[in-house]
């Protein structure tokens, strides 16, 4: 398989909400209680996926499939921010990692990953909702 890359598409911001909308509800859903951390997890990072593709997808720009594309999703997403987000790329790169770990190789995922996952997914809505409001 060969690498993602970043790609330029028209701007779509019509359509970037309805990722970000779509990623409320993967975020809702893991939120709500009653359900495993490995579950969470999973949720949390589809959540952060469709919040990553939204940013990206108003600013002109997608992530093609390919080796590492969540990591570069999530890497130009936050670039095309004004916040700082050195500190929530970390966050959110180790909660990838972690559903990685529960997706593919059946571990368990500690309580306070997902809570720490949780906590970041929530950080990246804020931004995405403010820069889709600029």
């Amino acid at each position: 398989m060969t690498d993602a890359r970043v790609e330029q598409v028209p701007a779509d911001r019509v359509s970037a909400r309805e990722y970000l909308a779509q990623g409320k509800l993967f975020f809702d859903d893991a939120v709500q209680g009653g359900l495993s951390t490995e579950s969470r997890q999973v949720l949390l990072h589809q959540a952060t996926i469709c919040a990553c593709d939204a940013i990206l997808l108003a600013a002109g720009l997608r992530v093609s499939v390919g080796e590492r594309g969540h990591v570069l999703r999530l890497e130009t997403a936050l670039n095309q921010l004004p916040e700082d987000t050195s500190d929530l790329f970390e966050a959110l790169d180790a909660s990838r990692a972690m559903r990685v770990e529960a997706s593919y190789r059946a571990l368990p995922v500690p309580a306070a990953s997902a809570d720490d996952a949780e906590e970041a997914t929530r950080e990246l809505y804020v931004l995405a909702e403010a820069q889709l409001a600029r």
